[in-house]
């Protein structure tokens, strides 16, 4: 059912933002890609916001392990699959944002659908994260996040006018085995780029070609140029 409430949804919100910054959250279209611990988080958080649709892939199911990270997902969805635990979850908490799933593995073959305004890359390994920004279509904003033990980034790029994802992690191996990570880490990782994905939305990204490194033993921001 779709809840139809007259701005009361979002008067919290609107009290800081206003009407036309709520309006350009509302006309946007975002694919995530990944709902583990970060996707999770983020797409719950657009969903609140009100954008008027996402596209979520994803092609794993829910596992006991996920549980103390990844907040969309209870002890009765193991096994299931995530795109479809998610679309429900969102659609419970947003009824009127428009939701895409897309069980699917990101790869070489992988296409963004045209109407997708933003690319939030919320995956959690080298590859799928390369093959998702050579999807991405000249001049479309992409947003990378991640998240290892107590420490994460964020950064924003423009296809076609940034340095390339895969020339900027040139070097980086992928851990072998498990991530290390804690609640609590993805969970501010996830507000951060969540925050960073809004402003890119206004028009003022804050992270351009600009790494925010998070640090949470030393509690301490550095940011780094691209």
């Amino acid at each position: 059912m779709i809840v139809h409430d007259n701005g009361v949804r979002f008067s919290r919100q609107l009290l800081v933002w206003g009407d036309e910054k709520q309006n350009r959250i509302a006309e946007s279209t975002l694919l995530v890609a990944g709902l583990g611990g970060l996707g999770a988080t983020v797409s719950q958080i657009l969903a609140r916001s009100g954008v008027a649709a996402l596209h979520l892939v994803d092609e794993g199911t829910v596992a006991l392990s996920d549980l103390h990270r990844q907040s969309l997902y209870g002890e009765c969805d193991i096994g299931r699959k995530k795109v479809l635990v998610a679309e429900e979850r969102l659609k419970a908490i947003n009824a009127n944002v428009r939701i895409f799933v897309h069980d699917a593995r990101i790869d070489q073959k992988f296409c963004i659908a045209a109407e997708v305004d933003l690319v939030v890359d919320c995956l959690d390994n080298y590859n799928s994260r390369f093959d998702l920004y050579h999807a991405v279509r000249t001049g479309q904003f992409f947003v990378h996040g991640g998240v290892q033990a107590s420490q994460g980034q964020v950064l924003t790029l423009v296809k076609g006018e940034s340095q390339p994802l895969d020339e900027i992690f040139a070097g980086c191996l992928q851990p072998k085995g498990p991530i290390p990570v804690t609640p609590d880490s993805v969970f501010i990782i996830a507000g951060l780029m969540s925050n960073e994905i809004l402003q890119t939305i206004f028009g003022e990204p804050k992270l351009l070609n600009r790494f925010l490194v998070i640090d949470l033993v030393n509690l301490s921001l550095t940011f780094l140029e691209v």
